[in-house]
């Protein structure tokens, strides 16, 4: 399968970062703001104030709506102005201009909010700055906090996100020239992707051979991707081992049902009867075409 054009990819991953966020941002949001809700109402039931139960709940959900419309605004910038150890003095007053629109823009949305919805629910105006310097002092103090959260959120997300697309997969690195970097332990070999002859899975460790034989850190399936894509015709042959089809000599049937693959090398790997039709082994136990 060929490659994705680089556009493609860094739209994938910037939908895969906003899904990570947004959602469970929603729900904690949520929560958050029912706590809040409930705290008032119990509040003015104990000070013997009538309080009509709709109004903690535009007052809450109005701030946490306008919240969560801010999230890809912050994915966007953060990912137009990423968090380097080598750039952080550039980053960091653009970060502090950021937090102050940020505070603005969800003092603004969430005021419009609750003006319109006082007016269609209750039919009378809703004053939000009294006093606009200590006001908006206070509402960006609280702010900043949630500013703040939501940028380490978002750069701990994109990390992990542009690590699971790195072409590695804990031991292995695939390469244009059909060359793949094992890593070994310690050790770092090179070796011919061609050179490939079988692995088998043990536990969470790889048994690759060809080209030497080295234990490796990663899955299996993991493996196969790899060597797929780095031109290998890799077939399974059990649910715990992969053979390359161009090594395969012969195919030998078994008394149980099973069957052997004899390589090129002359190694032996051992197949499930399950997996007979992927190498063409009729029922005589024919070597596969």
């Amino acid at each position: 399968m060929a490659d994705m054009p680089r556009a493609d990819k860094g739209q994938d991953l910037e939908r895969r970062v906003l899904r990570r966020i947004f959602w469970p941002a929603s729900v904690s949001l949520a929560g958050v703001a029912m706590i809040n809700v409930m705290t008032l109402l119990t509040e003015a039931q104990r000070a013997g104030t009538p309080l009509d139960a709709g109004i903690p709940l535009v007052l809450e959900f109005s701030s946490v709506s306008v919240l969560l419309v801010l999230i890809p605004l912050m994915s966007v910038f953060m990912r137009m102005v990423p968090l380097q150890p080598s750039r952080w003095l550039v980053a960091l007053p653009l970060y502090l201009g950021m937090s102050i629109a940020f505070s603005a823009l969800h003092v603004l949305g969430m005021v419009t909010l609750r003006k319109a919805l006082f007016w269609v629910f209750w039919g009378r105006s809703y004053i939000f700055f009294r006093a606009p310097l200590t006001d908006f002092l206070y509402e960006y103090r609280k702010d900043l906090l949630s500013f703040s959260v939501i940028v380490v959120i978002c750069h701990l997300v994109r990390r992990l996100e542009e690590k699971r697309r790195e072409p590695t997969a804990a031991g292995v690195q695939s390469h244009p020239a059909g060359r793949l970097a094992l890593r070994s332990g310690s050790r770092t070999v090179w070796v011919d992707a061609a050179t490939f002859e079988w692995a088998s899975a043990a536990g969470n460790y790889v048994e690759f051979h060809g080209g030497g034989s080295h234990l490796l850190r990663m899955t299996l399936l993991g493996l196969e991707d790899l060597l797929t894509r780095s031109g290998v015709d890799v077939v399974r042959v059990h649910r715990s081992r992969i053979v390359n089809r161009a090594k395969v000599r012969e195919v030998l049937p078994t008394r149980d049902g099973d069957f052997v693959v004899r390589l090129l090398s002359g190694a032996e790997v051992r197949g499930s009867r399950r997996y007979r039709e992927i190498l063409a082994v009729d029922a005589s136990g024919d070597s596969c075409p």
